[in-house]
């Protein structure tokens, strides 16, 4: 086994991708989840990651994309591949969403990268587009391509 290299942090919109294979970007999103579960990489997101996937994976049985009994498995698949919770500060959150124009909850995955001095990989095309040009730690899951 390899050791981890890089550390990223990852959104709910990312992760998703890998249940819900109708979206954009889903290749990219399925190379970046393969990295890290040959420990290339270490995906982190804050706590708040846990609830966000929970409710897409509702969202989706809900719009009849996926039965429920297909979301259940997903969702547990979801949850079983490692992605290390970290919470950044409250205080810094606040002042990010403020200084991007973004709400909190995507402040806090990119209050995390800054603290962890990475990058956040986002499928959220409205917040990369808002932020792409005030940070250079967004990057649109989309671009994402193996380091090897």
């Amino acid at each position: 086994m390899s050791p981890v290299t890089r550390l990223f942090v990852v959104d709910a919109s990312v992760c998703l991708k890998w249940a819900l294979d109708d979206e954009e970007a889903v290749s990219q999103a399925v190379a970046l989840r393969d990295e890290a579960l040959r420990q290339h990489i270490q995906m982190v997101a804050p706590s708040l990651w846990l609830y966000e996937v929970i409710n897409g994976m509702v969202s989706a049985v809900r719009r009849g994309r996926v039965a429920a009994n297909v979301g259940a498995q997903a969702l547990a698949h979801l949850l079983s591949l490692g992605i290390h919770l970290a919470d950044p500060e409250a205080k810094k959150v606040y002042e990010c969403a403020l200084r991007y124009g973004i709400a909190a909850y995507d402040a806090a995955y990119l209050t995390l990268a800054e603290a962890l001095e990475t990058v956040l990989w986002t499928g959220d095309r409205r917040l990369y587009t808002k932020v792409r040009h005030a940070t250079a730690r967004v990057h649109w899951i989309g671009t994402y391509a193996p380091q090897g």
